[in-house]
């Protein structure tokens, strides 16, 4: 198999993941509850995971 469908399946995953984290962000802060700046900062940490992966996937294509 070619190890470029990975580094996209790898993308996708940490995109879908990090959109997660946003959305369960966003319902901690409207119901109130604590420490969901927490989830926000792993939700950031999961955003630049995934820009890496694009990264490495976008750079790897040129080759």
């Amino acid at each position: 198999m070619n190890l470029k469908n990975f580094e996209l399946m790898e993308f996708i995953t940490s995109l879908v993941s990090a959109i997660l984290l946003y959305v369960l962000t966003i319902y901690q802060y409207v119901k109130s509850k604590p420490y969901f700046y927490l989830v926000l900062i792993a939700a950031l940490l999961m955003s630049a995971n995934a820009y890496l992966k694009y990264k490495k996937y976008k750079d790897g294509r040129k080759i």
